[in-house]
């Protein structure tokens, strides 16, 4: 695990969390949620271009979760992004080990991973 990659991480993370903790509830959570939408196409779209069926199948069955996820967070409840969020940070985990074999760069699970679960924390304990 490349130290660098996570710590790239976590000051993106840092940066969204600090220029959104001066807008409002709904604006922050509107954001956060479109960012889940938009960052859970990125491994479908790595699917797409890698050509194997199997693993294009899957990576589109669980980003329809994340946007889900993303949806009901901005219907309902914020927790609905914690959930995605700590899920999609799992999802990038398994990337970065080569468990799901949808073929990415190797930087992006971890970045994504440590954006992932700073941005679920801070959700969880802020709203």
């Amino acid at each position: 695990m490349n130290i660098t990659l996570i710590a790239i991480g976590l000051v993106l993370a840092l940066l969204a969390i600090f220029i959104l903790h001066w807008t409002t509830a709904v604006i922050s959570i509107q954001f956060f949620a479109l960012f889940l939408a938009y960052t859970a196409c990125v491994y479908p779209g790595a699917a797409l271009s890698d050509g194997r069926r199997f693993w294009m199948r899957i990576e589109v069955l669980v980003s329809m979760i994340f946007l889900a996820c993303a949806c009901l967070a901005v219907w309902q409840s914020s927790r609905w992004l914690v959930g995605g969020y700590f899920l999609h940070g799992m999802w990038d985990w398994g990337h970065h080990t080569k468990r799901i074999e949808t073929r990415v760069v190797s930087w992006f699970p971890p970045i994504c991973a440590a954006f992932d679960l700073c941005v679920a924390i801070f959700i969880a304990v802020r709203y």
